[in-house]
């Protein structure tokens, strides 16, 4: 028998290749390079998938394909609102995707390391800094040649920080002042209703059993999807969410979609408060503290009702509420691409049938996830739940392989213990 011990675990396997791409790659393709480095079993393709879901920096980039978060990274820009404290004392407090952005290993175990980052200051100096802690919160002390570097720039408050990443293997960056009045509020507008789109769009597909999804993991899949490619980047991620998405922050868990109940609540918090205007610093930037917006007055269902507010005790408040939702419903649907691979398939292979609907189609997507689940703990399924499974993959086209599943012919070593009847 082959000593595995001696081969590099499918957890190195995935991270190395995917490390040293030079652009995204399929599963497949990721699958024939790991059966280079190491034996494999039948089995291979599900650890593969299994060792992607447990690598952070292994960023989905199109169904089925995955890049490197650090790659991903370079060439692409990001907007940073400035604030008084920030201008004071030389911090730069980051939020988690700036976190990500100039320490994109933090997250795969939430350890600092000693990485140095090189910031090229446009018309200053080059600083070179590590990760600190400020009022509680994650930071760059650029320090008083950032603060000078402001001060001859005419930088203020609510002035924009333009990042650039340069190369983030290497960690290098360019960052140059835009003052306020020299936004592009068109354009930002539009770059921050693509980052609400598509942040709906991924936790709609999000296929793990979680209340809500990490803020660290959205950040990292929002990079992958490209929305920070433009040149003129969207506003700060969550000041874009709470504006424009009906997503929320579920206390320390991360983003989730918004209860009806919620949305009402929010919706009476919001009539006593003026409307925050697009730019304006979200509550988390003025105070330096926390990541939450807690009173700002975001824009229902990403957008203002015709003619003002409505009371929410007014049926033509919730008539507005079922045209938005079913808006919403449609657009969830042309941005889930799971659901839209399946239409892809049914169309070519059953023209004249009619498909299933959005939800119907996740509702027997979860069930086949729960079957190959079963099978994964007991290691069999019965045969009448062998045949239902069989059917919603030839169903749904769906390889069960991509829910983690397995036969266990890898290294058990890289997922952790053995099964509970093993204990």
């Amino acid at each position: 028998m082959t000593n595995i011990a001696q081969y590099p675990s499918y957890l190195d396997c995935v991270a190395d290749i995917l490390g040293q791409a030079s652009a995204p790659l399929s599963v497949d393709v990721l699958v024939e390079q790991v059966k280079n480095q190491r034996p494999t079993g039948k089995g291979v393709r599900s650890a593969v998938y299994q060792a992607i879901g447990k690598l952070y920096q292994a960023v989905p980039v199109t169904p089925g394909t995955f890049g490197w978060l650090s790659s991903l990274l370079t060439g692409q820009n990001f907007r940073h609102p400035l604030n008084k404290i920030e201008m004071q004392r030389g911090n730069l407090l980051m939020d988690e995707l700036e976190h990500a952005l100039f320490f994109p290993e933090f997250f795969q175990d939430h350890q600092p390391d000693g990485r140095i980052v090189r910031l090229h200051l446009m018309g200053g100096p080059t600083l070179e800094v590590h990760a600190a802690v400020d009022q509680e919160t994650w930071a760059l002390r650029l320090g008083q040649e950032f603060v000078a570097w402001l001060d001859q720039a005419g930088g203020s408050a609510h002035d924009d920080l333009l990042i650039h990443v340069l190369d983030a293997v290497s960690g290098e960056y360019s960052l140059r002042l835009q003052p306020r009045e020299a936004r592009q509020e068109e354009e930002i507008l539009e770059r921050n209703l693509q980052l609400a789109r598509m942040a709906e769009a991924i936790i709609s597909a999000d296929r793990k059993s979680r209340s809500a999804m990490p803020v660290w993991e959205l950040a990292a899949a929002l990079v992958g999807r490209g929305v920070y490619a433009d040149p003129t980047p969207p506003d700060d991620m969550h000041f874009a969410l709470y504006e424009h998405s009906v997503l929320r922050l579920e206390d320390d868990l991360g983003y989730a979609k918004a209860s009806r109940d919620y949305l009402r609540r929010e919706r009476k918090e919001r009539s006593n408060n003026p409307v925050r205007r697009e730019g304006d610093q979200p509550p988390w930037r003025e105070s330096g503290q926390g990541r939450r917006n807690e009173g700002s007055s975001a824009n229902f269902f990403g957008r203002e009702m015709a003619g003002g507010f409505l009371d929410d005790e007014d049926p033509e408040f919730w008539d507005a509420v079922e045209d938005n939702v079913a808006d919403f419903s449609d657009m969830e649907a042309s941005q889930c691409e799971g659901y839209q691979s399946y239409l892809a398939e049914f169309n070519l292979t059953m023209p004249e049938e009619d498909p299933l609907s959005h939800m119907n189609f996740h509702l027997l997507e979860a069930e086949l996830e729960t079957l190959v689940g079963l099978e994964q703990e007991f290691g069999y399924l019965m045969p009448e739940q062998e045949e239902r499974k069989q059917a919603l993959a030839a169903r749904l086209f769906i390889d069960p392989d991509m829910f983690y599943g397995g036969d266990g012919d890898w290294d058990q070593s890289d997922y952790g213990g053995p099964p509970f009847w093993d204990n």
